[in-house]
C-alpha cells in the first residue's frame, strides 16, 4: 500500500485522542537567476507535510510539487515517509528519518528545516536533506545507550525528480548502503564511552565493501571543579574508515580526530576544539567544522567550507558578561588543508563582538572580524559592523544594521569592498518591513559570467521585504529586488544560494 494511502485511512480513521498536524510551505517567484535566464520565469515550489500522533504511535510524508512557466521543468514526488513509535527508553522509526552516531564523525542524517534551494545543474528547486531511508532502533537507558540502523543516505545536491539523458531518466537521489549503529556506556556520573560504526555497500560497483569505526568518550568536569567554583567538560572521537579499494587509486583509509572542551567560571567561559580529518567524506557523515557561525550578513558569506579529504586546525572561544553592560566573544579559527605534496591552503579568522543589553528598550552588537581563506580566493579581509534594535512602549520594532568589508582575492591584487545596510521596522500585531541594500566592488561579482567582455566597477543590490502574520495559521513574506547569491550557512552546514532578480513570495501554514 502506498504511504499516502496509508496515512489517509489513519486520518480518517484516527480517534478522537490522535493529533493530526498539517504544514505547508509555498515560494513562488517571478524573476530571472542573473548569468543564467535571458527571460523571467515564472516558479512554484510548495511542501506539504501531513503528521499523525496517537500516544506513542507517529506516522506522515512529505510531498515536494515544483512547476514553472516559461521553461520545460516541474517535478511531484513523496521526498519523505515514516512511521515512528516510542515507549519509555525504546525508540523505533522506519522510512525516512534522522540520526547522528557520536559528534557525527562516522554518520550524520539531518535537515535545514525552512531552507529552500535551486540546483543550479537541475533548475530544480527543493528542500535539502540529507536523511536517511531505511529503519532504526534505539534505546536510552540511565547506564546503557544503543541505537541500530540501516539506510540509504540521500545525495542531498541532487533535487528530487532530477533527470538527465535523452531521453530524460530519472536520476536516484539515493546513494549508499549503511548499516552500523552506536553503543555507550555510562560507567560513572561524569563519564560515558562508547563506539560506533557503519558498513558501507556503495551502489558503485567498482568499490568494494568497506566500513568505518569511531570510539568516543565524554567527560564532565563539573563534579570535580565545583570545589573551585568551576565547571567543565571533556570530549573526544577517533575515527577511522577501512576497506579495500584495489580498484580506486583515489581512496585509501581515512582517519578523524575531534577534541573539545570548556571551562566556565562565573561569568568568563571558554571553549577549545580540534580536528584533524583526512579522507574521511562518507557522504552521510557530518563532523563538528570548527568554524564560528555568524549572523552578520558579510560574515556568514564568507563562512569557510570544511573540506573532508584533508583539514586540520582549532577553534578558541572566550567569553565575558559584564552583566550590568553586555557580553563579550573572542574567537580564533584556524585550518589547513593539504591538497597535495606541496600545495597548502590556510583559512584564518578573529572575531571580536560586544553584545549591549545596557538599556530596556535597546540592544546593540558590535563587532570586527579579520583572517584569510585560500580555499575561497580571499587573500586577507577585514569586516566590521553594528546592529541596532529597540523597542517603543508599544510593542513596535526598529532595525538598523550597517556592515562594511575590505578584501583582496590574490595577492598584490588591487582590495575590493563590500557594503551591507539594513532598516527595519516591524509592528506589534506581526507585521514588517526591511529594506536591504547591498553594495560591491568584488570583481567576481562586478563581471558577468554571459558576457565575453570583463566588467570592472560596482554592483548594487537593493531589496524590499515585507512580512506579515496572520492568525495563529499563516506567515507570509514578499520580497521584491535583487539578491546576491553566494554561500550561506545554517545550523553548521553551508550550501550555495543562486541569484534571483525579481519577485519571491513565501507563505508558511500551520494547522
Amino acid at each position: 500500500m502506498k504511504a499516502s494511502s496509508l496515512l489517509l485511512i489513519l486520518l480518517f480513521t484516527a480517534p478522537i485522542s490522535a493529533q493530526i498536524t498539517i504544514t505547508g510551505l509555498t515560494e513562488m517567484q517571478r524573476g530571472e537567476i542573473p548569468g543564467s535566464d535571458s527571460t523571467a520565469i515564472s516558479t512554484a515550489y510548495n511542501q506539504v507535510n501531513l503528521d499523525f500522533t496517537q500516544k506513542g504511535l507517529q506516522a506522515g510524508l512529505r510531498a515536494e510539487i515544483y512547476n514553472t512557466w516559461g521553461a520545460d521543468r516541474k517535478t511531484y514526488q513523496i521526498t519523505q515517509k515514516y512511521a515512528r513509535w516510542n515507549h519509555g527508553a525504546a525508540n523505533v522509526e522506519i522510512g525516512n528519518y534522522y540520526a547522528i552516531l557520536g559528534r557525527g564523525l562516522t554518520l550524520r542524517a539531518f535537515e535545514l528545516p525552512g531552507v529552500v534551494l535551486e540546483s543550479p545543474i537541475y533548475r530544480l528547486r527543493y528542500a535539502p536533506a540529507q536523511d536517511l531511508e531505511g529503519a532504526t532502533a534505539s534505546w536510552t537507558g540511565n547506564r546503557v545507550e544503543a541505537r541500530t540502523l540501516i539506510g540509504r543516505s540521500a545525495l542531498s545536491d541532487i533535487p528530487p525528480g532530477a533527470k538527465t539523458g535523452t531521453p530524460p531518466r530519472s536520476i536516484s537521489r539515493r546513494g549508499d548502503w549503511v548499516a552500523g549503529g552506536e553503543l555507550a556506556v555510562r560507567l560513572n556520573s561524569n563519564l560515558k564511552i562508547g563506539s560506533t560504526g557503519v558498513h558501507i555497500t556503495p551502489r558503485d560497483s567498482l568499490i568494494d565493501k568497506n566500513w568505518a569505526w569511531s570510539g568516543f568518550a565524554d567527560l564532565d568536569l563539573s563534579n570535580i571543579l565545583q570545589k573551585a567554583g568551576l565547571y567543565g567538560s571533556l570530549y573526544g572521537e577517533y575515527a577511522q574508515r577501512e576497506g579495500e579499494y584495489a580498484r580506486r587509486e583515489d581512496e585509501k583509509k581515512g582517519t578523524a580526530l575531534y577534541l573539545s572542551g570548556n571551562v566556565g567560571w562565573n561569568n568568563l567561559g571558554l571553549s577549545v576544539e580540534y580536528k584533524d580529518y583526512d579522507n574521511m567524506h562518507l557522504h552521510f557523515n557530518d563532523p563538528p567544522s570548527l568554524v564560528r557561525e555568524h549572523t552578520a550578513s558579510l560574515l556568514n558569506r564568507n563562512t569557510h567550507v570544511l573540506l573532508l579529504a584533508s583539514e586540520k586546525g582549532y577553534q578558541i572561544e572566550g567569553t565575558y558578561t559584564q552583566l550590568s553592560l553586555g557580553n563579550f566573544t573572542v574567537n580564533i579559527s584556524h585550518a589547513r588543508n593539504d591538497l597535495a605534496p606541496t600545495v597548502q591552503t590556510f583559512f584564518k579568522e578573529r572575531h571580536f563582538s560586544f553584545d549591549l543589553y545596557k538599556f530596556d528598550n535597546l540592544t546593540a552588537t558590535f563587532f570586527y572580524n579579520w583572517g584569510k581563506d585560500d580555499l575561497e580566493s580571499i587573500d586577507s579581509h577585514r569586516t566590521g559592523g553594528a546592529i541596532f534594535e529597540t523597542t517603543t512602549d508599544r510593542g513596535h520594532t526598529l532595525g538598523l544594521d550597517l556592515q562594511y568589508q575590505r578584501a583582496v582575492h590574490f595577492e598584490d591584487e588591487p582590495h575590493y569592498a563590500n557594503t551591507y545596510g539594513a532598516l527595519s521596522a516591524h509592528h506589534a500585531r506581526g507585521f514588517g518591513a526591511a529594506l536591504v541594500f547591498d553594495h560591491t566592488t568584488d570583481p567576481f561579482e562586478v563581471d558577468r559570467p554571459e558576457t565575453f567582455d570583463i566588467e570592472t566597477g560596482s554592483r548594487t543590490f537593493v531589496s524590499l521585504n515585507l512580512n506579515a502574520r496572520f492568525g495563529m495559521h499563516y506567515d507570509a513574506v514578499l520580497f521584491v529586488g535583487e539578491r546576491r547569491g553566494g554561500t550561506a550557512c545554517t545550523s553548521g552546514t553551508c550550501y550555495l544560494v543562486l541569484p534571483f532578480k525579481g519577485v519571491e513570495m513565501r507563505l508558511n501554514t500551520y494547522f
